[in-house]
């Protein structure tokens, strides 16, 4: 479904932003160790331009696991000092909820040493040499500036890292110059360019819109069970709207991605266990404008419009436009009482969860004041068992995958240590 609504390569730019919404530092970081990456395979010789696109994405990806298990304002702890716990469950990350299954494990031995790694029988163990020293040689030369020579890699050859990699740095460094780009930030247009020939199957793009759905979780886990279902309650109150699978699909995306915006806002904040103050609400509140921005000429506008309109209401007493119902339709009040009802069942740190006659009273009441597009709120409360239930269901089924990357993340670090 999803190749209607983006292109491959604005995919890859959506990874690329999401990463950055979480810590800008980081993304930086593994920008640029995709590109250097890139480029060292590039050297090599033997790789059509969308594999090494390919490989890119995993590099964007390769400190994913940090966002959960780590400070990520403290780079050099969980890249130096203790890579185990965010290795695992980058890991694991990107093996249950992402394309990457196969190519996960690169992630997991990206910060073993060579010497551990050498005799393992492993697809992609060349790649995973590679991405150990573009990392290793990112952090040195942002550490050591214009004295960073990648005869300082070399120095560890045979023990951290694999020789002949050591060698096609050298050699990629004296073709590209890579360091001096990066120093100057050229090397951005030619890590565009490269990032021109990735190619994603539908499959692949769908995967991927929910592995960042997915992302809300390494900050909140709550988040992601509540934005799973949203998306099947929006899906199931489509049906009973008889909405096209077309609009159907729309309003199934924009539930997908309409807390991305979330990712931008300090954690403590949002788990904060009391009422927030005005200007705390009103921080909480950019979190659609920043969702907007994020999305925006890289999802379909449609899909942006009906996410970035969640916390609208019908009456204009919504955020953060104030749009009344002339310039809203039953797309946007799906979501807007899809995502307000299950919002509402959930507890908060800051408060109890609401009953079932609390939210059938609330749905009523909305539809008297005009809060609430009264066809949507009227069908949502003569099937609402049926739609609760359904949309349960599928929630649950949707986050078994999620569930057991959490139940095995004991198990792998456990055997690792």
């Amino acid at each position: 479904m999803a190749v209607e609504y983006i292109t491959s390569r604005n995919m890859a730019d959506l990874i690329y932003e999401t990463i950055r919404l979480m810590n800008k530092p980081v993304s930086h970081h593994c920008m640029r160790v995709s590109y250097i990456m890139s480029k060292m395979l590039e050297t090599k010789g033997t790789y059509e331009k969308y594999e090494i696109a390919d490989f890119m994405v995993l590099a964007l990806l390769h400190d994913i696991g940090a966002f959960k298990t780590d400070d990520v304002r403290k780079q050099l702890t969980y890249e130096a000092k203790k890579p185990l716990p965010h290795t695992v469950y980058g890991y694991l990350f990107l093996k249950y909820l992402s394309p990457l299954d196969e190519q996960s494990k690169i992630v997991l031995y990206h910060h073993t040493d060579y010497s551990k790694t050498k005799d393992m029988d492993y697809r992609y163990r060349f790649e995973l040499e590679v991405l150990k020293v573009a990392e290793m040689a990112d952090i040195w030369q942002r550490s050591l500036g214009v004295e960073f020579e990648t005869s300082l890699i070399s120095k560890y050859s045979g023990t951290r890292f694999d020789p002949n990699v050591c060698t096609l740095l050298e050699e990629t460094n004296e073709k590209f110059d890579i360091f001096e780009k990066i120093r100057d930030h050229t090397y951005r247009e030619e890590y565009r360019r490269s990032m021109d020939y990735i190619l994603l199957s539908d499959d692949e793009k769908e995967k991927y819109l929910k592995m960042l759905m997915y992302c809300t979780g390494l900050k909140d886990e709550q988040s992601v069970s509540e934005t799973v279902a949203t998306m099947y309650v929006c899906r199931e109150l489509g049906r009973q709207l008889k909405l096209s699978e077309l609009d159907k699909n729309e309003v199934y995306y924009a539930a997908l991605l309409h807390d991305i915006g979330m990712l931008a806002l300090p954690t403590e904040l949002l788990n904060a266990p009391r009422a927030f103050s005005d200007e705390e609400k009103n921080l909480i509140k950019t979190h659609v404008e920043i969702m907007e921005k994020t999305l925006e000429n890289k999802l379909s506008a449609k899909i942006i419009a009906i996410a970035a309109a969640h916390h609208e209401r019908f009456d204009g007493n919504g955020y953060p436009k104030a749009l009344k119902a002339s310039v809203m339709g039953k797309k946007e009040a799906i979501l807007q009482i899809s995502e307000h009802v299950v919002n509402s069942m959930e507890s908060k740190p800051y408060r109890a969860a609401h009953t079932k006659e609390e939210i059938i009273n609330d749905l009523n009441n909305g539809i008297i004041s005009g809060k609430y597009e009264a066809i949507v709120a009227d069908t949502f409360l003569k099937n609402y068992d049926e739609i609760m239930d359904k949309a349960k269901q599928r929630a649950e089924t949707a986050l078994v995958t999620h569930q057991k990357l959490l139940r095995n993340y004991n198990q792998v670090y456990t055997s690792l240590v």
